[in-house]
């Protein structure tokens, strides 16, 4: 997210801000007044950080719009250093991250009722990772800004000037997008999904591609039925114990295909009470724009755009996209400005937090 950005947007939640302190309150004002907002959590977007000048300030900000409200910033690594967060956003598995993210919600006592969820860009991915894997306790509205549901078929730019990070990752994902290498440890590369390489993709992509339901395009949807419950910690051996290490982290990983389900969707976004899939209609960054909002390119032109309602996906309903649509739980929204531009006060940032965050737990 860009700062200015973010900043402008703080600027039109203060103004929000004073409006509701010093206007004069309505009946209906007094009695939501009276409860308790509902928890939000916060997954920012690549190169930035949970607790960065800008996000902050947001915070802060949503918390004089919504008295008593409690807000979570998810950091990966947990404890990590500023450099340790921004050079996870580049560098790192996309699903141990995503894992990481589901321990450290799950862990918060203030979210136990269940919470609202605001994804910026690629963190909201990562939410939604978390509502079809874990969601307990559950979230209850997600909102995403700019993020690329449906994939990306361009790397998204570094930042100027660019960071080393940035100019690594890239260099690394350009020479094989699609190797085991750059899948598991390139973070953009969880969700690149080019329409002129779909074989590929299908092949050796295991986030966004599950995420979406597609696994059993790639030809590997097993039916994998047997629970795991029993604990087991990695602690409980010597370093020296190889065999033993490599027995857990293959359980481990066992347990995580069982979560994922035959078509790799986990639980899907059923659970969610409200989706609000924000696009920006000048973004430059994330390709196409209409990624934010489940489109993609034709693998045939990609000039044309395929649309959420036409894709199988949403047609055979994969994550139960359709069903919640069908209910009046997807809200597809827009705003008028480039990736991240939240329009600053009165703009379309500022409107969406005032109706889809705080209500009354």
């Amino acid at each position: 997210m860009r700062r200015n950005n973010l900043f402008s947007f703080v600027a039109g939640l203060s103004i929000v801000a004073t409006r509701t302190v010093l206007g004069a309150p309505t009946s209906d004002q007094l009695v939501l007044d009276s409860k308790t907002p509902r928890p939000l959590v916060i997954w920012h977007g690549l190169g930035d950080t949970a607790l960065s000048e800008g996000i902050s300030s947001f915070i802060e900000n949503i918390k004089t719009v919504h008295p008593g409200i409690f807000v979570h910033s998810v950091q990966i690594p947990q404890g990590g250093s500023l450099d340790d967060e921004r050079r996870a956003g580049f560098w790192g598995n996309a699903e141990d991250q995503g894992w990481a993210g589901c321990e450290q919600i799950e862990n918060i006592p203030e979210l136990q009722g269940g919470f609202d969820a605001m994804g910026f860009s690629q963190g909201g991915l990562f939410l939604r990772f978390y509502a079809q894997y874990c969601n307990n306790p559950p979230i209850k509205n997600l909102i995403t800004f700019g993020t690329p549901h449906f994939g990306i078929s361009a790397l998204i730019p570094c930042p100027t000037p660019p960071t080393l990070t940035c100019l690594l990752a890239a260099r690394a994902a350009r020479s094989g997008i699609y190797t085991s290498y750059a899948q598991s440890h390139i973070v953009q590369a969880a969700y690149f999904r080019d329409t002129e390489r779909l074989d590929e993709f299908y092949a050796v992509n295991t986030f966004v591609r599950d995420l979406n339901g597609e696994k059993g395009l790639g030809g590997d949807s097993n039916d994998k039925s047997q629970s795991h419950t029993q604990t087991i910690s990695l602690d409980t051996f010597d370093d020296d114990d190889n065999e033993a290490i490599l027995r857990v982290r293959e359980e481990v990983r066992r347990r995580r295909e069982d979560k994922k389900g035959r078509n790799g969707s986990g639980q899907g976004v059923g659970g969610l009470q409200n989706f609000v899939a924000v696009m920006f209609d000048s973004d430059r960054t994330v390709s196409p724009a209409q990624s934010s909002q489940f489109s993609t390119y034709s693998p045939l032109n990609k000039s044309e755009i395929i649309p959420m309602q036409d894709q199988p996906m949403y047609r055979q309903d994969w994550i139960g996209l359709r069903a919640l649509d069908e209910k009046g739980g997807l809200v597809l929204e827009h705003c008028p400005g480039e990736h991240m531009d939240l329009g600053g006060a009165g703009g379309c940032g500022d409107r969406i937090v005032k109706d889809w965050v705080g209500w009354p737990g």
